[in-house]
């Protein structure tokens, strides 16, 4: 059985370091990876020939971030959202000043002309992969661990003994089952015992009543913004996304409140064109625009509920004045219940 864990919602230096510690294994270490994955959820499969643009626009009319790259039914690889950042980046910085500001450069012919899904996919020996029956925690620790270009995969593809693909488990996945078992939504069934489960609900009310400040007090989590002008050529909107595996880009407003934010899904949602150019993909087009933020005063359960159900990814932390003091990643939430903390700042 568990043992009983501390449960105040603003705990000292070593309290706090005692509950982080206990919510890998008491959330996610009495689970296997299946437990959380919608089994209701086809994969959405390509071809490594499969041109990428049609694979492309099969993500967006499909919302999924990511694909299954498969041959003879076996796992090969992975196209999402993060691999289209990386080529597009990568091609960019291919280009010569000149050719970067040629009117009406197009991305599907001049910029990403003729490449495969093969081309831009993850290599299945990068991918976050795990059996049925793995325990959740190790799925964890692969998905919010950085991959071979810095990024995070948010993705986990459960696969069988022949590497088949049978469920696969987003990072937003892992952020609505917290927020099922805070509010006693998620049942016992998967769990070895009732004691573990019982167990886990305590734990992540635990956690996720924690302030977003508190945390913020003792250890470091949050990025520095990554800023982009609103006027930024497609090139710097892109460049800015890919600096540092960040994925994102934010435009601010002189006062430093957020006006906008560009994301992976922008990109994609850009270049679900068959005639979109290069001009597109610069930071006014590309943005979103009405950015949800948190503050130190909100909690992780409100933190959390905004990437389980809304889909934020990015989210970010203002003060008093509405300016933008960092920016809390999805992943980087997640990692902080299922990886070793960082040390305090």
């Amino acid at each position: 059985m568990m043992r009983d864990l501390p449960t105040a919602i603003e705990p000292d230096g070593a309290a706090l370091g005692e509950l982080l510690a206990a919510a890998g294994p008491g959330l996610f270490g009495a689970l296997p990876c299946h437990a959380i994955a919608r089994g209701a959820r086809a994969i959405e499969a390509a071809d490594p020939d499969e041109p990428l643009q049609d694979a492309v626009s099969r993500m967006w009319w499909k919302q999924v971030g990511a694909l299954a790259v498969v041959a003879e039914g076996a796992l090969l690889g992975s196209l999402s959202e993060d691999d289209l950042l990386r080529v597009c980046a990568g091609r960019l910085a291919a280009l010569g000043p000149g050719d970067e500001a040629a009117p009406g450069l197009t991305v599907w012919d001049d910029l990403l002309g003729g490449l495969r899904v093969g081309d831009a996919m993850t290599p299945h020996h990068e991918l976050p992969r795990a059996a049925t029956s793995t325990p959740l925690l190790e799925g964890v620790e692969q998905i919010a661990s950085p991959s071979a270009a810095g990024t995070r995969s948010r993705h986990l593809w459960v696969v069988t003994e022949r590497d088949e693909p049978v469920r696969v488990i987003s990072i937003r996945d892992i952020a609505r089952y917290l927020t099922r078992l805070y509010d006693r939504d998620f049942p016992a069934d998967p769990f070895e015992s009732a004691d573990l489960h019982a167990g886990a609900g305590r734990l992540s009310a635990a956690v996720l009543d924690l302030t977003i400040g508190s945390l913020r007090e003792r250890i470091a989590i949050g990025g520095k913004p990554v800023a982009v002008a609103l006027e930024a050529s497609g090139s710097e909107t892109l460049r800015r996304m890919w600096q540092d595996g960040r994925g994102y880009a934010i435009a601010l407003l002189p006062d430093g409140a957020p006006l906008g934010i560009c994301t992976r899904r922008d990109l994609l949602r850009a270049l679900r064109h068959p005639y979109a150019k290069l001009a597109d993909l610069r930071a006014a087009r590309l943005m979103t625009l009405r950015v949800k933020t948190v503050t130190d005063v909100d909690t992780l359960c409100g933190l959390f509920k905004l990437m389980a159900i809304e889909g934020c990814r990015h989210m970010p932390l203002v003060d008093e004045g509405d300016r933008v003091q960092c920016v809390i990643s999805m992943w980087e939430a997640v990692g902080l219940l299922g990886l070793r903390p960082e040390p305090g700042r």
